[in-house]
């Protein structure tokens, strides 16, 4: 992936990809149906003001192919030469999941700091995914103002104020992993998610502790039903058993791989284990504790903090817990 400041010869690219977040429901500031000549528009008045310093826009290439983009806003008011403002954060949907938003807010952060600047802000619609994506990356909330503007496909939405002092120390991050195998160790936790669904009926949610080696130490699935146990949620059947394979009641450098993102409960008891890094599929909107509704497992306020990466594999794990409600009611 390469990524640089986009230029003139980009605004076709730049449209379409704003057109499609758009029409996703990204809240962008714009509604949909949005004319091809408006985002034209748009972005033709950003990349002068670009060439004006007044503000960075870098592009996301794959294979030459754009796939993402985002904005810095230098110019602010006299009394705040020390901030700076992120905007525009979007990924072409066919590369979501990649790494690809992630990489265009590191390289706008480092931007920051060349500028002088340390402290940034935004604020993010509150919906599944965006607002995660900010908290994994470091950035803490400062509130939620409700009704804040249309969503583009109607209906009022709330939004998510959020900032990153520059200065502070960094949170816990994830360390270099290949997505292959990220990818092959979620596959395994939905073959366990499948089980606690055809086995026990239950809700299927599956999980798998890896050692720093590589090896998976302990599995589990929801078994809350079968063991009259409302603790035996997969992420705890799965450290339970780690902890009973690695002797020991730490599990230091290990990462979990969940086929949804852990509830408050799992959370803290990943904290306690001192897990290293988390990996969910599926986002939990209504009780999600790794940064859509509770931030656990990056809460400052613990002696230790979990690096977390969602969205792998999302839509598999996704469909399989709607068929399973779908099948229950």
């Amino acid at each position: 992936m390469r990524i640089a400041p986009v230029t003139d010869a980009d605004l076709d690219a730049l449209s379409a990809l704003l057109i499609e977040t758009v029409a996703a429901n990204g809240s962008v500031g714009f509604m949909h149906p949005l004319a091809e000549a408006d985002a034209h528009a748009f972005w033709t008045q950003a990349l002068a003001s670009a060439s004006r310093g007044e503000r960075i826009v870098l592009g996301a290439w794959r294979d030459e192919k754009l796939v993402g983009t985002a904005t810095l806003a230098l110019a602010m008011a006299p009394s705040q030469p020390h901030r700076a403002e992120l905007t525009k954060v979007m990924t072409a949907k066919s590369s979501r999941g990649a790494g690809v938003g992630a990489a265009l807010v590191a390289a706008l952060e480092q931007s920051a700091r060349d500028h002088a600047k340390s402290l940034l802000t935004l604020d993010a619609a509150v919906i599944e995914g965006a607002t995660a994506f900010y908290q994994r990356l470091g950035y803490r909330s400062a509130g939620d103002i409700p009704d804040y503007a249309y969503k583009p496909l109607g209906g009022l939405g709330a939004t998510r104020v959020f900032w990153k002092s520059l200065d502070a120390p960094m949170r816990a991050t994830s360390p270099a992993v290949d997505p292959a195998i990220d990818e092959r160790w979620m596959r395994r936790a939905l073959e366990l998610a499948q089980r606690a669904m055809s086995e026990d009926n239950e809700i299927p949610v599956g999980a798998v502790i890896v050692s720093p080696d590589g090896e998976a130490v302990g599995e589990g699935w929801n078994r809350n039903i079968a063991e009259h146990d409302p603790s035996a949620h997969a992420e705890i059947v799965a450290m339970r058993r780690a902890g009973q394979a690695l002797d020991n009641h730490r599990l230091v450098g290990c990462t979990l791989y969940v086929t949804l993102e852990p509830c408050v409960m799992c959370a803290g008891a990943l904290v306690h284990a001192r897990v290293a890094r988390v990996v969910y599929a599926a986002a939990d909107p209504k009780t999600g504790a790794a940064g859509s509704v509770f931030d656990t497992l990056i809460s400052e306020r613990h002696n230790h903090r979990v690096a977390v990466e969602g969205g792998l594999l999302a839509d598999e794990a996704g469909t399989m817990l709607r068929d399973f409600f779908r099948s229950r009611r």
